[in-house]
């Protein structure tokens, strides 16, 4: 009698399978993506500080220790500005943190050529210096305006003044920053009282709005913590009497497989625990139904 073949050994999963059934792989990338850029900034800074330090102990008066000095702030500034920018990645915006790095990068790069090299030629050759000095000029006023926005963007829209504040700054941001722009590379602009009137009241409103949405966020967020602390102890102070229509044995429900798949997921895609998720929600304020959804 013959023996049947034997069955064929099932492949081995491959890394893209193992990635899928894992889910706690894309956090784990963008954990070590992040302490990456932050390895990658204090390694910099730090570098850029000893040679500083060192300079300082030399001879103060000379070009290069003016160089060193202007690396060492330079340096600094961008790397607050990386970190901005690295904070986003995982998160929903994470493309803008992305482009804040990039550009950050970018503002590093020109300011390095301007402060130890002589872009062709210096002031002898003034159209393009002058052309070059502008794009310096506006890529450090976006890195800084989209570092600034990066650290906005992580505030979590718990009430409806944050919902509206959060937009509200961004867009003033976004104006003053297009207003700078303009009077940057129009040189007639200086010339428009009206444009210089307009550009200082909206950069006023945006340092507002930069400082008044996040701390009303954070006003808002540490009122909460009593409210949900009393309900938590009504919670438990009656699920410790015994109550007569129920039987105290009987288990409270549990949550079904798929509905926490898909909490995970929604938690995943913002970036944070699906505890920060249900808190979130649970804390939110409750949203009055339209006409069309009560019907």
């Amino acid at each position: 009698m013959s023996q049947p073949p034997p069955a064929a050994s099932a492949p081995p999963p491959s890394s893209a399978t193992a990635s899928a059934s894992d889910p706690k792989a894309p956090r784990r990338s963008v954990r070590i993506l992040r302490r990456t850029i932050a390895i990658v900034i204090v390694v910099a800074f730090s570098l850029a500080a000893a040679g500083g330090i060192i300079v300082l102990l030399g001879d103060i008066e000379s070009e290069t220790t003016y160089k060193v000095i202007g690396t060492t702030a330079l340096t600094g500034a961008v790397s607050v500005a990386a970190f901005c920018g690295a904070t986003l990645i995982g998160r929903r915006t994470q493309w803008f943190g992305i482009v804040t790095i990039g550009m950050a990068a970018v503002t590093m790069a020109l300011s390095l050529w301007f402060l130890w090299g002589d872009p062709l030629g210096g002031p002898d050759n003034y159209d393009v210096w002058d052309f070059l000095f502008k794009t310096l000029s506006s890529f450090a006023l976006l890195t800084a305006v989209a570092s600034i926005s990066a650290l906005i963007l992580l505030l979590v829209p718990r009430s409806w003044m944050v919902r509206i504040g959060l937009p509200i700054t961004l867009g003033l941001l976004g104006l003053g920053t297009s207003l700078v722009l303009v009077t940057i590379w129009v040189e007639s602009a200086w010339e428009l009282e009206w444009l210089t009137r307009l550009n200082g009241i909206v950069w006023i409103l945006a340092a507002l709005g930069v400082v008044v949405v996040p701390l009303t966020s954070l006003l808002l967020r540490a009122g909460s913590k009593p409210a949900r602390a009393d309900r938590a102890g009504e919670t438990s102070a009656r699920s410790t009497q015994p109550s007569s229509s129920e039987p105290s044995s009987q288990p409270a429900p549990a949550l079904s497989p798929s509905t926490l798949d898909r909490i995970n997921a929604a938690a995943r895609a913002e970036g944070i625990t699906a505890d920060e998720l249900i808190d979130r929600l649970l804390t939110a304020e409750p949203r009055t139904p339209s006409a069309d959804e009560s019907r």
